[in-house]
């Protein structure tokens, strides 16, 4: 039986819970907080709220900045329709 492979909400999950409980932090939970770049708006969105609480989830790769761009490129994306 294999391992199903960590979702970013579950690392983002799993990084507060550890913090909360004083527990090391698997490698597994870096390697998918360092794969933001091809997240959706909705977990990049629950990343940067994390970081509100835990400013260590991020890093200099993984920065505000970063996410913050991302974030603008999926409001890029949304065209306003007019209501007739």
């Amino acid at each position: 039986m294999h391992k199903k492979p960590m979702t970013p909400t579950r690392a983002v999950e799993t990084f507060i819970r550890c913090k909360k409980n004083r527990e090391p932090i698997a490698e597994e939970v870096f390697l998918v907080l360092d794969s933001f770049k091809i997240w959706n708006e909705i977990e990049l969105t629950g990343l940067l709220n994390a970081s509100f609480y835990f400013p260590e989830i991020l890093s200099d790769y993984r920065s505000e900045t970063a996410i913050n761009a991302i974030l603008q490129k999926f409001n890029q994306r949304i065209v306003d329709m007019p209501i007739q």
